[in-house]
C-alpha cells in the first residue's frame, strides 16, 4: 500500500514539474516574447528589407536594396550609408507602441475626421518597407503630432484592417525622421586605407609626392626616394577614410560649375590618386578654391571622379593632404639592432677614443684597455641612443653619398664618428660635423642625406673613454681568495 502509495505522489510530482517547466517557464518565456512582438509597431527583420520608402511631405526618399549594397535612389541616384540605413532599420524594428490605443479602430472608422486632431489627416513622416515578394505585405507607418507633454509621437498604420491610432516615444519619430542627407554616402572617398597600395599626391606648384607600400611599410618614389613615416602616411589615409562632408554643394555640376570651383583635370589645387588592392584599382579625389558660404570658412570643395557631385571638405582633413614631403618622410636617423651589433667605436681626429667588442654571451670587452673593464649599461644606452634619433630637418639629399657636398656641414671632416660593426661584418657610421645654435649636422652611411637633429642630443652620444671604462682595481696579493671561504 505505502508503495502505490509513492508512487502516485512521484507521479503527481513529474507532472507537477512538467506543468511547471511547459508553462511556467516555457510558456512564460513565449508568452513575454509573444507580447513584446504585440508591442511592436511592425515586425521585420532587417536583412530582408529590399526596399525603404520615407515621405518626409516635402521630399520623398526611396532607398533600395541592389546586390547587398544600399542605394539611394530618390531624390537623387547615389550611394547610401549602409550604417545609416542598418540602423535606421534597426530603429524601426525595436520602436514600440506605448500604452493602450488613443483612439480605437472602431472610433476611427466611425469618424475619419478625428484624424487631424492627431495630425495625421496629413502626417508628417510616413514610413514603408518592402520585404522580398514572398513576403507578407506590412503597413505604411504615418507619423502625426507630438502629444501635448511633448513625450509621444501619435502614429497609425496606415492600409491596415485596425486603423487605430497609437503612440510611440518622441525621440524614436525623431531617429525616423531622417533626410537624404542624412541617409546618404558622405564618404569623401570610398576606400579602406589598409588597402592602399600605392599614391600620388599632386599639389599646384609642387613636385609630385609618389609611395608605395609594401609588407606594410611605405617608401616615398618622389619627389626623394627614401623611406616613409609610416604612421604619418597612414594618418593621413586614416583621416581621408573616416571623414565625411557635412555640406553637398552640387549634385551634377557643369563644366563651368567645375571650372569655377578648380575641380577640372590638372586645375585642382590638390589631387590625390589612390590604387587600392591586388588589382591597382584608381581612386582619385581633387580639392578645389574654399568654400564661400556662411561657415564654410577653411573648408574646401572638392570632388570624387568616381560620383558626380561637389561637396566641402573640412580643414582637418585639408591640412593633412597638404603634409609636407620632409613630414612624409621616416626621421630615424640611425638604424641599428643592438643585438646584432659586435663592435662600437668613437672616433675623433683620427684617433679611436674608445673601441668595444661585444661577445655572443653580450658581454664588452674594450680594446687595448688593460687594467680597465667596459660599462655594460652605458655601450648598451649607446646603442639604444643611436636608434632612437630622430631628424628635426633635412639639409640635403643626393641620390649617393658620392654625390653630396658635405663641406658646408661640416662633414668632409667630421668633427667625431660613431662606428658601428655588426655580426656579419657589416660596417655603419655615423658621422658629426657642424654644431651651433641648438642643432648639428649628421650624416649616416645608410643614406645620402645630410640630417639636422638637436645638438643637446648630439653631445650626450660624445662619450669619452672614461664614460664608457672602469678601471680594475689592483689586487695587492696579500689573501687568497680561495682561502677566504
Amino acid at each position: 500500500m505505502r508503495l502505490k502509495t509513492n508512487v502516485v505522489i512521484s507521479v503527481l510530482f513529474i507532472a507537477l514539474l512538467g506543468f511547471v517547466y511547459f508553462y511556467e517557464i516555457k510558456g512564460g518565456e513565449e508568452r513575454r516574447v509573444e507580447a513584446e512582438r504585440e508591442r511592436q509597431l511592425l515586425d521585420f527583420s532587417d536583412h530582408e528589407v529590399q526596399k525603404l520608402t520615407i515621405d518626409r511631405g516635402d521630399t520623398l526618399l526611396v532607398l533600395e536594396r541592389q546586390d547587398d549594397t544600399w542605394r539611394l535612389t530618390s531624390p537623387v541616384q547615389t550611394g547610401a550609408d549602409a550604417e545609416a540605413v542598418e540602423r535606421y532599420l534597426r530603429t524601426l524594428g525595436e520602436t514600440e507602441v506605448e500604452g493602450d490605443p488613443v483612439r480605437d479602430s472602431t472610433a476611427v472608422a466611425a469618424d475619419p475626421t478625428i484624424l487631424a486632431e492627431y495630425g495625421l489627416e496629413e502626417p508628417r513622416l510616413r514610413v514603408h518597407i518592402r520585404l522580398p515578394e514572398d513576403g507578407a505585405p506590412l503597413d505604411t507607418l504615418r507619423f502625426g503630432d507630438d502629444t501635448p507633454t511633448d513625450r509621444f509621437t501619435y502614429v497609425q498604420r496606415g492600409g491596415s484592417a485596425n486603423p487605430e491610432i497609437l503612440r510611440v516615444r518622441a525621440w524614436r519619430f525623431d531617429n525616423l525622421h531622417k533626410t537624404a542627407f542624412d541617409l546618404r554616402d558622405r564618404r569623401l572617398l570610398a576606400f579602406e586605407a589598409d588597402e592602399v597600395r600605392r599614391l600620388r599626391l599632386q599639389r599646384a606648384g609642387e613636385p609630385a609626392i609618389e609611395a608605395t607600400r609594401e609588407g606594410g611599410s611605405w617608401t616615398l618614389e618622389a619627389p626623394v626616394s627614401r623611406r616613409a613615416d609610416d604612421g604619418t602616411l597612414n594618418g593621413m589615409l586614416r583621416s581621408l577614410q573616416d571623414g565625411k562632408t557635412d555640406h553637398i554643394l552640387l549634385e551634377t555640376p557643369s563644366p563651368q560649375d567645375l571650372e569655377l570651383a578648380g575641380l577640372t583635370a590638372g586645375g585642382s589645387t590638390v589631387e590625390l590618386t589612390l590604387w587600392i588592392g591586388d588589382d591597382r584599382v584608381e581612386k582619385r579625389l581633387r580639392l578645389g578654391v574654399e568654400g564661400s558660404g556662411d561657415g564654410q570658412q577653411g573648408s574646401v570643395q572638392a570632388l570624387d571622379s568616381s560620383r558626380p557631385h561637389v561637396f566641402l571638405i573640412d580643414s582637418t582633413v585639408v591640412t593633412k593632404l597638404h603634409t609636407s614631403v620632409a613630414d612624409l618622410r621616416d626621421k630615424k636617423v640611425f638604424r641599428v639592432d643592438a643585438d646584432s651589433v659586435a663592435e662600437v667605436a668613437l672616433l675623433e681626429g683620427g684617433d679611436a677614443v674608445f673601441a668595444a667588442h661585444r661577445d655572443t654571451s653580450g658581454n664588452w670587452t674594450l680594446a687595448d684597455a688593460p687594467g680597465h673593464e667596459a660599462k655594460v649599461w652605458r655601450l648598451n644606452s649607446l646603442l639604444t641612443d643611436l636608434n632612437g634619433l630622430e631628424a628635426i630637418r633635412f639639409a640635403a639629399d643626393a641620390g649617393s653619398q658620392d654625390d653630396l657636398i658635405l663641406a658646408p656641414y661640416g662633414l668632409d671632416t667630421p668633427q667625431w664618428t660613431i662606428s658601428i660593426t655588426r655580426t656579419d661584418g657589416r660596417m655603419t657610421r655615423l658621422h658629426v660635423g657642424n654644431r651651433g645654435d641648438g642643432e648639428a649636422f649628421v650624416l649616416s652611411d645608410a643614406v645620402a642625406s645630410v640630417t639636422v637633429i638637436d645638438d643637446d642630443t648630439v653631445e650626450s652620444l660624445h662619450l669619452s673613454f672614461e664614460d664608457v671604462a672602469t678601471q680594475v682595481p689592483e689586487s695587492d696579493g696579500s689573501a687568497d681568495p680561495a682561502t677566504e671561504l
